[in-house]
């Protein structure tokens, strides 16, 4: 009896151990060792999609980066207060990195294991510090207001954006403006946003290939107090054209200067998607509303029937283009998460690669597509002007490599 009784014991024991066993695999594979779906359906559990952001919250960039994730949570909530999607509430946590690419690289690992995907991020420098973590990882690093090419050029897996880049840009805003008032000079300002030196060449090369001359060029530092001296520069050099890719608050204080100095170009100010925010409008001097054209990723003002614009209007942030389009993102990301079946990271990559003239956010944003070589998304950037605390769209202008034989922009 008492022989049998010790074999029960043993048997037990190792039984209790092989238990044990097992739910450390179990646990290890859980915290990111296991299988593929396992993996995949982090951040989706308990009827609810749990999504990051990385965002300029604080520092020199705050007031033209924050609307875009208070656009978004926005649209989300509404979301939410109508039942959710795809049967889940969506829960988005958004950490400040003050414009600082440690901080962001410190907020996507905490992250990492918790959020089904990383959205609506506003900041070249730190989407090119996180890119290729997020991407390696096969996290979906959705729609960030990013201007470097290495991010998106050539395509990386999981990095969609809806924002041209900065290089592109400065060729299509001179292409816009000689072809609105003739070929004539050209003078860059620009904060360093992306690739600062190529959007500089680019300018220079389009100007002299479309008739006109390159001036000089000027880098100054995000949030700059004085432009005084950049002024007295500009207006030393008398160009005829001012290209500026800089944040909306540096592109009020420079135009503000100029106005003081008497330092205005003779045709006209065309300013890069950084310069569409609220932060310009309500510090700009509306003396300068007539010689300043800006490119945007969305239409501005967002059509009266759209979502985004019901959404926004009883808010401050209604006429804010960051907002409109963060609520827009808010739109994509939505649409991406209802299409996909089942809700993995890697289909909702997947998903998204396929869109083909997605039409995301009518009355706001042109139709998106995507394909496994080409994650920008848009075909088309929009030619807006200041209209007192508010934008006006005067133009659709092709956007992309071959924008150049695609003819003109399009009055709107």
């Amino acid at each position: 009896m008492r022989s049998t009784a010790t074999k029960k014991s043993r048997f037990a024991a190792v039984a209790a151990a092989a238990a044990i066993f097992a739910l450390t695999l179990a646990g290890c594979s859980s915290s990111g060792g296991g299988s593929e779906k396992e993996k995949a359906e982090v951040g989706v559990r308990d009827n609810v999609i749990y999504l990051g952001a990385s965002n300029t919250l604080s520092g020199a960039g705050a007031a033209n980066c924050t609307p875009v994730t208070t656009g978004a949570k926005l649209y989300f909530e509404k979301v939410n207060a109508e039942g959710g999607v795809a049967g889940h509430n969506i829960n988005i946590e958004v950490l400040d990195d003050a414009y600082e690419p440690a901080r962001a690289l410190a907020n996507m690992r905490t992250f990492e294991n918790e959020k089904l995907a990383v959205v609506g991020a506003c900041g070249s420098a730190t989407a090119a510090a996180v890119y290729k973590t997020l991407s390696t990882k096969g996290i979906p690093y959705l729609f960030p207001s990013n201007g470097v090419a290495e991010v998106v050029n050539p395509a990386q897996p999981g990095i969609f954006q809806i924002i041209p880049l900065y290089e592109d840009q400065a060729a299509t805003l001179i292409r816009y403006g000689f072809n609105e008032d003739g070929p004539g000079s050209v003078f860059v300002v620009a904060n360093p946003l992306g690739e600062t030196e190529t959007a500089i060449a680019n300018a220079e090369k389009a100007a002299k290939d479309l008739g006109g001359s390159f001036t000089s060029s000027v880098v100054t530092a995000l949030g700059t107090p004085d432009y005084t001296p950049v002024a007295l520069q500009i207006k030393k050099a008398a160009p005829d054209y001012l290209v500026l890719s800089m944040g909306g608050s540096d592109v009020a204080k420079l135009v503000n200067v100029l106005i003081e100095q008497d330092a205005m170009p003779t045709k006209l100010i065309l300013a890069t998607t950084s310069g569409v925010t609220g932060a310009f409008l309500s510090s700009y001097n509306k003396a300068a509303a007539d010689k300043v054209r800006m490119a945007s990723a969305i239409r501005i003002p967002a059509a009266p029937d759209s979502e985004c614009a019901q959404l926004l209007a009883d808010t401050k942030f209604a006429v804010d283009p960051i907002a409109i389009r963060g609520c827009a993102t808010g739109q994509a990301v939505v649409k991406a998460i209802e299409e996909t079946k089942p809700l993995t990271r890697a289909n909702l990559i997947k998903t998204i690669d396929g869109w083909k003239d997605k039409d995301i956010s009518p009355g706001v944003a042109a139709p998106l597509t995507y394909s496994p070589t080409d994650h920008i998304g848009i075909t088309q950037l929009f030619m807006v002007q200041p209209d007192g605390t508010e934008f006006k769209t005067v133009a659709t202008c092709p956007y992309g490599e071959t924008a150049a034989d695609q003819g003109d922009c399009s009055p709107s």
